[in-house]
């Protein structure tokens, strides 16, 4: 069982553990960060050892956490030289561990180009993605990552349990970072006042030299959407609590009435099109109605919700439609999820009782699978990759 904190591999910044500088590599190049696989594992008791490079062989890994994939490293130049030996002779495989939703195929093209060139043998280079699309690309593995790290961080806050009282919201819809596929779904919760029956909030910051055309979704094939986004815009921010923005991003933090107090969570991912992968990707956001038992909606990748049973959840099936997260086209499943979202909100406060009522076993099943040891997690991860 590991007790230190391993200094993260290629990393250029320096810090002791236990510093706030330690928490800085993840905006540092390469960008290579404290694996927190290693922090699962310690958390959820699965064994590991940690191993001098000269007593490796190929069932051990080198690993590198990385924060973001930087598409301009020229990876092999940043290893140490034994280290790319060992890889080159077999003694030693890395592991990319990554917990965004970037396309794979593309950072497949790149480590495979890398390999081809630095005559490293493929196999000898594996990739852990939180991209669902991965489990097609040979050498590379799926895990949803944020389960893991909500789980987690948040593990000190207990969860709002079931209950079946009457609520002053019909809703939670809240959006920290500004995109514009997220501004045209609340400009249209907001469009006919819907945003005074929820807990609504949106933030004002949008990033210098983001456009309009910064957008997944056909706008204009919405009518009106485009002018209503503008004019939604410059009616933020919107709150919904009194956190600040750095307390809104993070996981140590809730806001108990978000769950408690309303019916639905609409949940809008950190994308819609998932880097034009075609995979799902689920973070914190879709975990936090789990956690606390709540139904929701997913605007998100498609096959979210197919992603979620796999991995166990039930998804409200006979009670809230989830034809949306069948549907590939981007523009398509917006509209269908926007169209979904704004019938279940315009129902009055005892259809949606009534609504969430029958919700119950999915959302106690749900909030009892969130919680529980996530060893076989891990442990079907590690399975995977020693094959």
């Amino acid at each position: 069982m590991g007790a230190a904190k391993p200094y993260p591999n290629l990393a250029k910044h320096q810090a002791q553990p236990y510093t706030a500088e330690w928490r800085q590599f993840s905006v540092n190049w390469p960008f290579s960060e404290p694996v927190m696989l290693f922090e699962y594992m310690d958390y959820w008791n699965v064994r590991y050892e940690l191993v001098q490079l000269k007593d490796t062989n190929n069932n051990t890994f080198y690993p590198i956490a990385l924060s973001f994939f930087d598409f301009s490293i020229d990876w092999f130049t940043l290893f140490p030289e034994e280290v790319l030996k060992r890889v080159r002779n077999q003694k030693l495989r890395v592991l990319f561990y990554y917990s965004e939703g970037d396309n794979p195929e593309l950072i497949n093209e790149h480590l495979t180009q890398q390999c081809i060139r630095y005559n490293i043998p493929r196999e000898q280079i594996l990739f852990v993605s939180a991209n669902s699309a991965c489990r097609d690309i040979p050498y590379f593995y799926h895990v949803v990552d944020d389960e893991l790290l909500y789980n987690f961080r948040n593990r000190k806050i207990s969860p709002v349990q079931y209950h079946d009282m009457y609520r002053s919201k019909k809703f939670t819809a809240l959006v920290r970072m500004h995109k514009y596929w997220r501004a045209n779904v609340m400009a249209r919760l907001w469009e006919h006042g819907n945003n005074q029956e929820g807990y609504f909030g949106y933030g004002n910051k949008i990033t210098a030299g983001e456009t309009e055309d910064d957008n997944p979704i056909e706008v204009d094939s919405f009518g009106n959407l485009r002018e209503l986004t503008r004019l939604f815009l410059k009616e933020l921010p919107f709150k919904a609590d009194n956190l600040s923005s750095a307390e809104h991003n993070t996981h140590t933090r809730s806001v108990i009435e978000h769950f408690h107090d309303s019916y639905l969570n609409i949940v809008l991912e950190s994308h819609m099109d998932v880097d034009q992968s075609y995979g799902a990707f689920l973070t914190e956001k879709t975990f936090k109605p789990i956690k606390n038992a709540q139904p929701f909606i997913i605007f998100g990748g498609p096959s979210s919700l197919r992603l979620l049973r796999r991995m166990g959840y039930k998804t409200f099936e006979g009670i809230i439609d989830a034809s949306y997260d069948d549907i590939v086209d981007t523009s398509k499943r917006w509209k269908a999820a926007i169209n979904l979202t704004l019938d279940l909100i315009n129902l009055n406060n005892k259809q949606l009782n009534d609504l969430y009522r029958t919700c119950r076993n999915d959302l106690i099943h749900n909030q009892n699978l969130f919680l529980e040891n996530k060893q076989n997690r891990l442990l079907k991860l590690l399975e995977d990759i020693h094959e």
